[in-house]
């Protein structure tokens, strides 16, 4: 039987620890190490942020951003201790550690879509996240207190200015700001004025466009839908989307002023009209001096309302801010307490150091007054004209907290439509139906008398028609046309006999009787000619006038 050789196999005396079958987890720990040391060179501290409250974060998504940059990520959500804020932890990025410092602002973006339209279009898809501004310092600090409001960088490249408003006018933060229709900026804070009177707005404007502004510059809120039908056509206008999402403001400046200096003041306050309109119309001092006064009113305010104009001189001065009506019992009329804004400052003389509050003191002691006015009658609004009325001399009454101003009775107006009524009330009043009644049966009584009379009248009209009618064939015949022709040709004859005749009297001397006698005839004849051609000269002009007369 035939033998094969059987594999030899050599017995392993030690240990070994590097084989082939290890290398694999061998590569592996040491790809995760590489990893694990990537992901910590890369992450940063981790900081934690207090908000008021969670506007669309989400734990582990959503970001922080600087400069539209990631540089961190929200890592836990939870409230304060307090339980009046909530504590977002972050961990950030090792390359933005130098940011974390005192200088370092937070605050929420997120969307907010309202009548204005849309603010934070961006976080529509990838949601809320926090945005970061800051500037490089080394000590860093940990724990920060979140801001409500967008930061507003006040080193950017451009200029800021004050805005105020009795109302929003739609207009929110991120809203555009356009000159000739050009964007040259952005509205970086919305916010109510400490006193609660104003809305005040701050607005950025580029560098490069800042000489566009200066004092004389005028602020108004752009319409998204404007028509003009002022030169007898229409003309419709529709604003872009970008306007009609984030809402818009105007500056317009007078092209004189943009080559002369009309130096801003750091605390100055451009007021914002609500419509080119309103821009347009004329006013005295708008936004500066403001100051409330009470005016007492005892006729009747209906037409009258809040954010009714007061005028001087044809120039707005301030505006109504609220009415208080009530009835008196004793005097059994309804009395109204009326508070007025007024712009003092419009009061001001150019070159004088009194106030515009004195001025106007000044103003009331000389008799100036309000008084209520009507822009278009019956169907026209009220409003408030200051007036001069030196009857009597009265002073504005220092009350607290509102001065009152002085007012005076308007003049009585005729009321058409009540004129109208009470016409109508007479005619109602009237026997109209006995009156007609008694007429009716007059005609009834003289209706053969006058049927008499109208036949009588009808013959007298048919027998002056035919005597007109007479007179045109005399006047229409051809004999009567030729008439002045036949005058002409008899003169002419006369006068070639009075030369013959001259020339007869010529053989006589001039002291003859023959002579005398002949220029006595000749005078004679010489007057009826002058007659003659004088009816000549009528028939030319109307040929009817020997019949009808020269009128």
């Amino acid at each position: 039987m035939r033998k094969y050789n059987a594999p030899k196999v050599k017995e392993s005396r030690g240990i070994q620890i590097l084989t082939t079958i290890w290398l694999v987890p061998l590569i592996a720990f040491i790809i995760a190490i590489w990893l694990a040391f990537q992901y910590y060179a890369k992450v940063g501290s981790t900081v934690t942020i207090k908000f008021e409250s969670n506007v669309g974060l989400v734990e582990n998504q959503s970001p922080i951003k600087m400069r539209d940059v990631s540089v961190g990520i929200v890592k836990k959500i939870s409230l304060s201790e307090d339980g009046k804020g909530v504590l977002i932890k972050a961990r950030m990025n090792k390359e933005v550690s130098d940011y974390l410092n005192g200088k370092a602002k937070f605050w929420i973006v997120h969307a907010d879509v309202g009548s204005h339209g849309v603010s934070g279009l961006d976080t529509i898809v990838s949601g809320s996240y926090i945005a970061l501004h800051s500037k490089k310092e080394e000590e860093t600090v940990s724990d920060f207190i979140g801001l409500e409001d967008p930061f507003i960088d006040t080193e950017a490249k451009g200029k800021y200015y004050l805005l105020s408003a009795p109302a929003t006018n739609d207009i929110t933060e991120g809203s555009n700001i356009y000159y000739r229709m050009y964007k040259i900026g952005r509205v970086e804070r919305v916010g109510i004025s400490p006193d609660g009177k104003h809305i005040n707005f701050t607005v950025f404007v580029e560098d490069k466009y800042t000489s566009f502004v200066n004092k004389k510059s005028l602020f108004y809120t752009r319409s998204n839908f404007e028509f003009d039908f002022s030169r007898g056509k229409l003309d419709f206008n529709i604003a872009n989307l970008s306007q009609i999402v984030h809402g818009g403001i105007s500056i317009y400046t007078p092209s004189q002023t943009l080559n002369e200096k009309h130096p801003i003041k750091a605390d100055h306050v451009f007021p914002l009209y609500k419509s080119l309109a309103e821009m347009k119309a004329k006013h005295l001092g708008t936004g500066e001096g403001n100051k409330i006064y009470k005016l007492a009113f005892n006729e009747s305010i209906l037409k009258l309302e809040i954010g009714s104009p007061i005028e001087f001189k044809g120039f707005q001065v301030g505006y109504v801010t609220d009415i208080e009506s009530h009835y008196n019992n004793e005097t059994m009329q309804v009395e109204s307490n009326v508070y007025a804004l007024m712009h003092t400052k419009a009061f001001e003389e150019s070159n004088s150091s009194v106030k515009g509050e004195e001025a106007l003191e000044k103003l009331v002691a000389n008799g100036l007054r309000a008084k209520l006015n009507t822009a278009l009658p019956v169907v026209g609004s009220q409003f408030i004209d200051l007036v001069i009325d030196r009857n009597q001399s009265i002073y504005i009454t220092k009350t607290e907290p509102y001065h009152t101003f002085p007012t005076v009775q308007s003049s009585p107006k005729s009321d058409i439509l009540g004129e109208v009524n009470s016409l109508l009330v007479k005619l109602q009043k009237l026997p109209l139906e006995n009156l007609l009644n008694s007429l009716t049966g007059m005609v009834n009584e003289n209706r053969k008398p006058i049927n008499h009379l109208l036949v009588d009248l009808d013959k007298t009209i048919k027998t002056f028609d035919t005597t007109i009618n007479n007179l045109n064939k005399i006047t229409s015949s051809e004999e009567l046309a030729q008439l002045p022709q036949t005058i002409n040709h008899t003169l002419f004859e006369l006068e070639s006999t009075l030369k013959e005749v001259q020339n007869l009297t010529k053989s006589y001397g001039d002291s003859s009787k023959f002579s005398d006698q002949l220029s006595s005839t000749l005078e004679t004849l010489a007057e009826a000619l002058k007659s003659i051609e004088r009816t000549n000269r009528m028939l030319d002009r109307n040929s009817n006038a020997l019949i009808l007369g020269d009128d």
